[in-house]
């Protein structure tokens, strides 16, 4: 996907959490009232009418909430130790700091993304009156050209200071050479403290084969909207492969636990997808 042209996926996680939001009975998996302003008016209209219909909506749907879902929760692990950076890494249309306003005065927030979704993100945090938070500060990025380390020695983010970074629905589309290549460098020049969280996708025997169809269906639809899947990560060895890098594993969850985590309790089909996984990692003191 080149960067004058913005994510069409990054809309439609966000249609995900606005249905999940309008449409499903509580708890949430995430509570997110912004979601829906943030959308275009074909999307936003969408989402107001129905909510996930069809199963893979459903299991697609939990997949996009339980791993923010599961990132926040880290983050708020984290503020509580002190870290008072927050990275979002290929943030789309998230909505975290519009969520967090009780962050607005102690956290600074960083969101990189390739320019024209980033800009077309500003335009709906205005038009819609949500605003921008103070505490925000847009990165734009083409991450084919340069290092993300170097993206934000652009901004005002201090490296000397432990920061979290969520990277979610990202690290499939790099090759699994960059992912180590990113990881690598934030060993070598992130602070000691620091934590990174993303989801991974997982080669084809570790899914279950009820949903080995619908993953291949939805790497097809992502290819075809010009975001096409690159990497797999294998869950079996990616936490000897990360601690080799110099990160401790807080966790390295699977579909099963997150369902265990988040959804157990539903009386809905929401269920996450087994084509992905989601790891937890701390840069060692």
């Amino acid at each position: 996907m080149t960067s004058d042209i913005r994510s069409m996926l990054a809309e439609y996680t966000a249609m995900m959490r606005a249905q999940h939001y309008l449409h499903d009975d509580p708890p949430k998996i995430l509570d997110d009232p912004f979601a829906l302003r943030l959308l275009s008016t074909k999307m936003a209209d969408a989402a107001r009418e129905t909510g996930f219909q069809t199963t893979i909506q459903w299991r697609v749907g939990a997949l996009v909430l339980g791993r923010s879902r599961f990132a926040e929760d880290a983050f708020d692990i984290a503020l509580k130790k002190g870290v008072r950076q927050y990275v979002a890494l290929g943030a789309g249309l998230d909505t975290f700091s519009l969520r967090r306003p009780d962050l607005l005065t102690t956290v600074r927030m960083y969101e990189i993304d390739q320019p024209a979704t980033q800009e077309w993100k500003k335009e709906r945090m205005v038009s819609s009156g949500c605003g921008i938070p103070e505490n925000i500060e847009f990165v734009p990025a083409n991450l084919e050209e340069e290092t993300v380390l170097e993206v934000l020695a652009k901004s005002s983010f201090n490296s000397a200071e432990p920061a979290f970074f969520s990277w979610l629905g990202t690290t499939m589309y790099l090759t699994n050479e960059a992912i180590f290549r990113t990881l690598e460098s934030f060993a070598r020049r992130l602070a000691p403290g620091s934590e990174i969280t993303f989801d991974y996708r997982v080669p084809v025997e570790c899914i279950s084969p009820e949903d080995v169809e619908n993953a291949r269906l939805g790497w097809k639809a992502g290819a075809d909207m010009g975001e096409p899947q690159f990497s797999f990560l294998n869950p079996l060895t990616l936490s000897d492969e990360v601690r080799e890098v110099g990160f401790e594993v807080v966790e390295n969850l699977s579909p099963q636990q997150l369902k265990e985590r988040y959804f157990s309790q539903r009386n809905d089909p929401l269920e996450p997808m087994t084509h992905h996984h989601y790891i937890h990692l701390r840069i060692v003191e």
